[in-house]
């Protein structure tokens, strides 16, 4: 059935007016973050990665292979949110969404707002995912400065799996989010030592367990360990901030600890990651993984690493059975090719590479972790490997110092001898 004017003209007036209000809020959280950091000129990168980003949902749109594309979750949701929407503020359905279903929430809201269409919301997927995203640049430049924070926002505004990606009606957007602020926040008290700045870790610690609950345990576990190694780094530090830090992190890890403990059981692990593991691996998709052994604390030890290889690498370029899966192919190039620079510059920087891109680095590591324990198709993992590119693409410029290798390799030129005055002489 085809909208009528009213219809149409209200769908585009919403969508006009959410791409407004995100491009606003870009603006300002751009400006507010470069305040306090001279050089954080990264607005040129975050508008343009907002505009693809609206762009490339707008022309996915118009295919007929769309629904294929991006997958039958989004109906779901949708569903969900469609639901809720009908039912009055503040009731038991839209409590439950906020902390157990937050991408939920966030549709439901639109919709019981605004009535809002389908590329509006998009466009909201868009700015919550642009924000990640500057938010991981402001880590950069915490902990390599403003051309490196430069570079970084350019490469994730054009990193081509998270053009497409950061429309989805899904929760990646919220987890970009969520690893910004873990970024953010774990890079400010890694070079300040402040506890203060644990708040934004906290933030986005919720926001994933809100979202996914899985991964924000591991982003949680991250946050743990950020913060505690930079409480224990002693150079430049007033010792009462470290050990101030260092307690909140023990703290943390009183309470957090039994729940831990008693997700990792045995029973536990059979009951639900191996059970996902069993059921993600059956079918006869041509990107399904091979099943592998989690049902214990040994067997995660023993086949992570395999696991977390396919989530690197697959699917492969000769895996792809049809057009929608070959236009993943781009994603795939890029993601070998972050992979390639990073483990170059990881051997390049060795020895140094912790006191540069520490917080960077316990955050790949663990959203690896958690994305490796849950994927048992190819293409779900291709999906989630588009937040660990964005961590891998902000460690490789956090790392990357070619002027000062440029430095080391050139001769010292001797000393000028010192001229002698015709008194002197």
């Amino acid at each position: 059935m085809e909208p009528t004017v009213d219809q149409s003209l209200h769908a585009t007036l919403v969508t006009m007016a959410m791409a407004a209000l995100f491009g606003v809020l870009i603006i300002l959280v751009v400006n507010g973050l470069g305040r306090r950091r001279p050089g954080f000129a990264v607005g040129p990168a975050a508008m343009t990665a907002f505009g693809l980003r609206i762009l490339a949902a707008g022309l996915i749109s118009l295919t007929p292979v769309a629904r294929d594309l991006r997958g039958g979750d989004e109906v779901i949701f949708q569903g969900k949110a469609k639901l809720i929407a009908e039912t009055p503020l503040g009731s038991a359905d839209w409590s439950t969404a906020l902390v157990q279903e937050l991408h939920v929430y966030v549709l439901a809201v639109q919709r019981y707002l605004f009535e809002s269409p389908e590329l509006a919301m998009r466009v909201t997927q868009v700015g919550i995912a642009v924000l990640g995203l500057v938010l991981l640049a402001a880590a950069v430049y915490e902990l390599a400065g403003p051309r490196a924070s430069v570079m970084a926002m350019w490469l994730l505004a054009l990193e081509p799996a998270s053009l497409f990606f950061s429309s989805l009606l899904h929760k990646e957007a919220n987890m970009l989010l969520a690893i910004g602020l873990v970024a953010l926040g774990g890079s400010k008290v890694w070079k300040r030592g402040e506890a203060r700045y644990l708040v934004m870790v906290v933030a986005g610690c919720l926001i994933a367990v809100a979202t996914r609950q899985y991964a924000g345990w591991f982003l949680i576990a991250a946050g743990a360990a950020i913060l505690l190694h930079a409480g224990l780094r002693a150079e430049h530090r007033a010792a009462i901030r470290s050990w101030a830090l260092v307690a909140s992190v023990i703290l943390f890890a009183a309470v957090a600890a039994p729940t831990v403990l008693n997700a990792s059981t045995d029973e536990n692990l059979e009951k639900n990651v191996q059970r996902s593991q069993e059921a993600n691996t059956s079918g006869n998709s041509n990107l399904k993984l091979e099943q592998v052994d989690f049902s214990t604390r040994g067997a995660i030890v023993a086949n992570l690493p395999k696991r977390s290889l396919d989530v690197l690498l697959r699917p492969f370029p000769w895996q792809l059975g049809n057009i929608s899966q070959g236009l993943g192919l781009l994603g795939t190039a890029a993601a070998y090719t972050a992979l390639f620079f990073l483990i170059r510059t990881l051997y390049r920087s060795r020895g140094s590479i912790m006191s540069r891109a520490g917080p960077l680095i316990y955050l790949g590591f663990f959203l690896l972790m958690a994305y490796s324990l849950s994927s048992g198709n190819a293409g779900t993992a291709f999906r989630y490997r588009v937040q660990i590119v964005s961590v891998f693409i902000c460690i490789v410029v956090a790392l990357w110092r070619p002027g000062e290798r440029r430095a080391a390799a050139e001769p010292a030129m001797p000393a000028e001898p010192p001229r002698l005055e015709p008194a002197q002489a």
